[in-house]
């Protein structure tokens, strides 16, 4: 099964951990779409990366493949199905080839725009750097929390 990471879960040493075995098979881009920040993360002490529909927008994420014991396992570490609903979208490789693959979005019932922590974000932050990926992007994400 294809995994489509964005936010936190580019960092690939954390992906390691969480899925082991698991390997990054391409950047890719979930379309129409943009990132924000919301609810409320107990490990990261305040909001976390969220998808949410917006017509000219596009997410820079990478694809995994996954066995079903790593699906399983991010269902544990996204708490889905409360805090993140595991959801089925197309996305764009850098190829041009269209994916249907899996990713975690909080539930829109209740979400509440909110900054992320400093922490939270530099984990992003680094990992948009090493994969190329617009920081300035990531800047603008940030800041489409109140």
């Amino acid at each position: 099964m294809l995994y489509f990471a964005y936010g936190s879960n580019l960092d690939t040493q954390q992906m390691s951990t969480r899925c082991p075995g698991a390997c990054p098979v391409a950047r890719a881009a979930l379309l129409h779409h943009v990132m924000t920040f919301g609810g409320f993360s107990p490990r990261w002490g305040g909001a976390v990366a969220n998808v949410v529909r917006r017509p000219d927008g596009v997410v820079a994420g990478l694809l995994y493949a996954l066995s079903v014991e790593h699906v399983e396992a991010l269902d544990r570490f996204e708490g889905h199905p409360h805090a993140y609903q595991r959801e089925r979208k197309l996305v764009v490789d850098e190829t041009g080839k269209r994916h249907c693959a899996v990713l975690y979005r909080q539930p829109a019932r209740g979400f509440r725009p909110c900054p992320p922590p400093q922490r939270y974000l530099r984990v992003i932050d680094t990992a948009y750097r090493r994969l190329g990926f617009d920081v300035e992007a990531l800047a603008l994400a940030a800041g489409r929390a109140p």
